[in-house]
């Protein structure tokens, strides 16, 4: 279980505590009955936060955990950033556009990594491939801009509705690996 307590989140600037707007710091403290009730340095897990605030605010936090947690949240950060990477690879796969095969690469070297059996070299050289084939993508995309905009001028409030609703799913199982992944115990 990873945590983090309202002192980390204010000192990291959650949500502009720095400059005195924290919406969703704020959302949380009324969720755990005020920051002095709870307590400033008493430890909030990550998935009371999830439950609060969402899956933003919750990814967010991981900037924040304990001391003591860092090293158990950069591994098991990294797991789940390739989990979201691979999902979002192969709903492009099914959608009929199939990635670079760099961008398959990055999470499986960034995996090994995580489990120590990559080197930060290893680590380096597959993110410098993947930055590349997305550059070539960009530029490849940026030729077909005018299409982009007839395509986007094109569709339809049904399509709309059903990607609110692919949407929302997948946020859904984010969440879900989010609390499994980062939720569990030591």
């Amino acid at each position: 279980m990873l945590h983090t307590t309202f002192a980390l989140l204010k000192l990291a600037g959650a949500c502009g505590q720095k400059q005195g707007s924290g919406k969703g710091y704020d959302r949380l403290a009324t969720h755990l009955d005020g920051v002095s009730n709870y307590g400033k340095n008493t430890p909030i897990p990550l998935t009371t936060i999830l439950d609060s605030n969402g899956l933003g605010d919750a990814l967010w936090c991981l900037h924040a955990v304990l001391p003591e947690e860092e090293t158990r949240r950069d591994r098991d950060a990294r797991l789940l950033a390739c989990e979201y990477a691979e999902r979002a690879l192969q709903r492009e796969r099914d959608a009929g556009r199939e990635p670079h095969p760099a961008s398959w690469n990055a999470p499986r070297v960034s995996r090994l990594y995580a489990l120590g059996e990559a080197t930060q070299k290893e680590l380096q050289a597959v993110w410098s491939a993947a930055r590349s084939a997305a550059e070539s993508a960009a530029r490849s995309a940026a030729e077909s801009a005018a299409w982009s905009a007839v395509w986007s001028a094109a569709r339809s409030a049904a399509w709309g509705a059903a990607w609110s609703a692919a949407w929302s799913a997948e946020l859904e199982w984010q969440s879900a690996r989010f609390r499994q992944m980062l939720g569990k115990g030591a």
